[in-house]
């Protein structure tokens, strides 16, 4: 009977261990990693509607690293007219963009990838087509493209310099009614080959 009892309470005692505890007692979180350092730009809510563009310098170096604009087609044999707002990278910067020329739509938090992914690489001198508005000669206009109903989420850039790549995000929204893309804050990593948390 004495043996069943040590058993039982032996048994009892590996329960109540904790599987983290080490010899001195629970053994301690690791420490949390940091984000890298970011360079900022208040971009102070700037709107772009047809016929108008934005520009932005990430790294303040004088050059402009993004632009945002739109453009107005003519198709005469779908009868329809479009008014598409894009995103554009230059000779140093690039966007992330996929076969459709879309590119993935980040949360606060989620991780921009240094490197490519499987449905997305990184572009120089790409374009992103963000949203478009279709008019038609019978019916009301009508929006399509993945960006048109977004509300402070995060467009990827990438800024090449000395062949080291430096990730960075934009802070937008889209306004359906208002008929305008809206311009947040934007920023770029200070760090060299680092992933980035958006909107952090």
């Amino acid at each position: 009977m004495k043996q069943t009892s040590y058993v039982l309470i032996g048994l009892l005692s590996l329960a109540a261990c904790r599987k983290d505890d080490g010899p001195n007692g629970p053994k301690p979180n690791p420490t949390p990693v940091p984000p890298p350092a970011m360079l900022y730009t208040d971009l102070q809510n700037r709107e772009v509607k047809q016929k108008q563009s934005q520009f932005i310098d990430l790294d303040k170096d004088g050059s402009t690293d993004i632009g945002f604009s739109t453009l107005y087609i003519g198709d005469p044999i779908e009868r329809e007219d479009e008014v598409l707002f894009f995103a554009g990278s230059f000779i140093h910067s690039h966007l992330f963009v996929g076969e459709a020329n879309d590119s993935p739509i980040f949360k606060k938090g989620d991780t921009i990838p240094v490197s490519p992914t499987k449905a997305y690489e990184w572009y120089q001198v790409a374009q992103v087509e963000m949203a478009r508005k279709n008019i038609g000669e019978q019916g009301p206009p009508y929006w399509e493209l993945g960006w048109r109903q977004v509300s402070h989420k995060f467009l990827a850039i990438q800024i090449v310099r000395e062949a080291k790549r430096y990730n960075g995000w934009i802070e937008v929204s889209f306004d359906i009614p208002g008929e305008k893309l809206i311009l947040h804050r934007a920023a770029i990593c200070k760090e060299p080959e680092k992933n980035v948390p958006a909107g952090i």
